[in-house]
């Protein structure tokens, strides 16, 4: 069975590697669909390329811009509190 399937197999290989031209008309449209696929592909592993090296970039800036908040936090004093010294007054009148 071994040497039935390799026979098999090596004519098949032999049939598949000894190919003539085609003698068929290829027109332009297919080789401009051709050229843009391969252009969205360099598109697409550019972006990819773009997104990962940008990466490192957005984490040091949005480090940078937490710490910024939190010096602003505590540099600034608290707001004062609303006492009741009006409506005490009123109270009392």
């Amino acid at each position: 069975m071994l040497y039935r399937f390799s026979t098999i197999s090596l004519l098949l290989a032999l049939v598949l590697l000894d190919s003539s031209s085609a003698h068929a008309y290829i027109g332009p449209i297919i080789i401009i669909g051709a050229v843009g696929t391969m252009f969205g592909w360099i598109a697409a592993i550019g972006v990819a390329v773009l997104i990962v090296l940008s990466y490192p970039i957005y984490l040091l800036y949005r480090r940078k811009r937490n710490r910024k908040k939190s010096k602003s936090e505590t540099d600034v004093p608290a707001p004062p509190t609303e006492t009741n010294e009006a409506t005490e007054t009123t109270i009392s009148q």
